[in-house]
């Protein structure tokens, strides 16, 4: 079955950058899902498939046959089947990729949770040389690549084109250096290879919405999971107060610890290095 080539109609999207579609069965037995990169609702594509699950199958659009009409050239000459497999939509004009998470995000809300919501994805300018912080396989003679998708299989890479100006680099050794972010005003500090939003405009983003949809109060509570080193949880606290109380939860022993020390001024904000399901449900929860 891997490395066959069928002619599939594209359906939908679906999560991590796949579309689906459905293989016939020769006998006449229940179509085959397949779960197909480089590709968009609506197409007709030719599938190689990559890959053999239990349930499904995976594969790459190496031909298209029937083109959408929000297929766009990629910006970036790696973005094929054998080329990089750092970026899913590349040959997706802007506005349907914001409409195709959209599409992933609502799926996810109403599969998982039961919610039906409409659900609207803005545009958080740059859309290019955004990526703050980049992992690269470092290759003989100084030269780095970055890995195809699903695979070992290292494509040397000249020039990342979501790869912001001065972008942290590492290779993914565990490092013990800290970096400063700022948001809003405020400096936090992170370990180096820790997490932190990618975008440099997302953690504005993310704390200026959490604040106006909470609208908290002086003199409230409020519960952080899984905080992180605490970008939730500081505006929070300085938003409840003295009066008010801040539990900011997190598993990672060297998350919490960051934590801590971003939280330093907030006497009222209390940080639990614990599962959130133990936090939340034991002794003095």
């Amino acid at each position: 079955m891997i490395g066959e080539e069928f002619d599939v109609d594209v359906e939908r999207v679906a999560h991590g950058g796949h579309f689906v579609g459905r293989i016939p069965q020769p006998d006449g037995g229940r179509s085959r899902v397949v779960f197909i990169r480089h590709a968009l609702p609506g197409e007709r594509v030719r599938v190689s498939i990559t890959a053999e699950e239990k349930s499904f199958l995976r594969g790459d659009a190496v031909e298209i046959l029937t083109a959408s009409p929000d297929r766009v050239v990629p910006p970036c000459p790696l973005a094929h089947p054998e080329g990089c497999g750092g970026c899913d939509f590349q040959h997706v004009a802007l506005p349907a990729q914001r409409e195709l998470k959209a599409a992933v995000i609502a799926e996810q809300l109403d599969r998982l949770a039961h919610l039906a919501r409409k659900v609207e994805v803005e545009e958080v300018p740059p859309t290019t040389r955004w990526r703050t912080r980049m992992q690269y396989v470092p290759l003989p003679g100084g030269y780095k690549g970055l890995r195809q998708h699903r695979s070992h299989t290292v494509i040397e890479v000249d020039d990342c084109l979501i790869a912001a100006p001065g972008a942290r680099e590492s290779t993914g050794q565990r490092s013990h250096a800290t970096v400063t972010e700022s948001v809003l005003g405020r400096d936090f500090a992170v370990a180096a290879d820790g997490f932190w939003q990618v975008h440099p405009e997302a953690a504005r983003l993310l704390v200026e919405t959490v604040l106006s949809m909470l609208a908290p109060q002086p003199g409230e509570r409020a519960l952080d999971l899984y905080a992180g080193v605490g970008l939730f949880s500081a505006f929070l606290a300085e938003a409840v107060g003295a009066a008010g109380h801040v539990l900011s939860v997190e598993g990672d022993r060297r998350a919490s610890s960051f934590a801590r020390q971003n939280l330093v001024a907030f006497s009222w904000a209390e940080v639990r290095c614990a599962p959130v399901e133990k936090a939340i449900s034991g002794p003095g929860a």
